[in-house]
């Protein structure tokens, strides 16, 4: 449900305290094979990450907290694409840039909330903001555990 799993659980008056924030990514065509990234990268100076996808370089990063909207801010799409040029200048494509943003429901104190509900076989796994694709493997075999009766390994603040 992500971002919108409040919407969805108000109903039934279950609340889950969380912020959606909004990523964004910038897509290039590769056009130098040798001067673009192989694989995957993490680049912590600069916040963003970089992934191959074929004949495709993806730059993930940034959040913004506004709301529900996904509306595109230029500036920030520009300084990615700024930010991609300084590094690979030869390697991508920078008159064909597509860029796309969505929401990662995001908590305060950025811990998921993982865990029971307060109603019988309702279970709650959202809230990992930026960390939803790094952290959901480790959060899914948690859940299942907890959905079986097994103590999930590590000791986490579980809802319930």
């Amino acid at each position: 449900m992500g971002a919108y799993t409040q919407h969805l659980l108000a109903p039934l008056v279950v609340t889950c305290n969380f912020s959606p924030a909004k990523g964004y990514s910038a897509t290039f065509d590769i056009v130098d094979e040798a001067a673009a990234p192989m694989v995957s990268q993490t680049d912590s100076a600069h916040k963003v990450v970089y992934t191959r996808l074929g004949n495709q370089l993806r730059m993930a990063g940034t959040a913004e907290i506004s709301g529900y909207s996904r509306a595109l801010n230029t500036i920030r799409c520009e300084n990615m694409t700024r930010l991609a040029r300084e590094l690979f200048p030869s390697a991508l494509d920078f008159g064909n840039v597509r860029y796309w943003s969505g929401l990662r429901p995001t908590t305060p104190s950025n811990v998921p909330l993982i865990g029971r509900t307060r109603i019988q076989n309702l279970y709650l796994n959202t809230g990992h903001g930026t960390l939803g694709w790094t952290m959901g493997v480790g959060s899914g075999r948690a859940l299942a555990d907890l959905i079986s009766g097994r103590q999930p390994e590590p000791d986490f603040p579980f809802l319930g």
